[in-house]
């Protein structure tokens, strides 16, 4: 679980025979427009890559919803979470910095 108020927000999940399914980290950071979520490398352990998709899908609700409760955009910075990102109109209103 997470809590809004730490600025620091790290995720790691693992499979049932404790090998590492995936890991992230949001920070939230001060700009002079306000605060944002600054969403880091996010990885995948390869032997999951078929289930990428899967994969992402559950953890970037995580990250809507700590967007959506602490009122404050993600800023994406790993090219696989702006391609998702990309595909899914649900970020827009949340995704700083978006490319047009």
């Amino acid at each position: 679980m997470f809590s809004i108020d730490d600025p620091h927000q790290f995720f790691e999940e693992y499979d049932d025979d404790d090998v590492l399914i995936c890991r992230w980290t949001m920070d939230k950071i001060k700009r002079k427009d306000g605060e944002v979520w600054v969403m880091n490398h996010f990885f995948i352990n390869p032997s999951y890559e078929k289930k990428q998709q899967e994969v992402l899908a559950h953890r970037m609700e995580t990250a809507l919803l700590i967007a959506k409760e602490s009122k404050i955009k993600i800023w994406p910075l790993d090219p696989m979470i702006i391609a998702y990102f990309s595909k899914h109109p649900k970020f827009d209103k949340y995704w700083y910095h978006k490319p047009y």
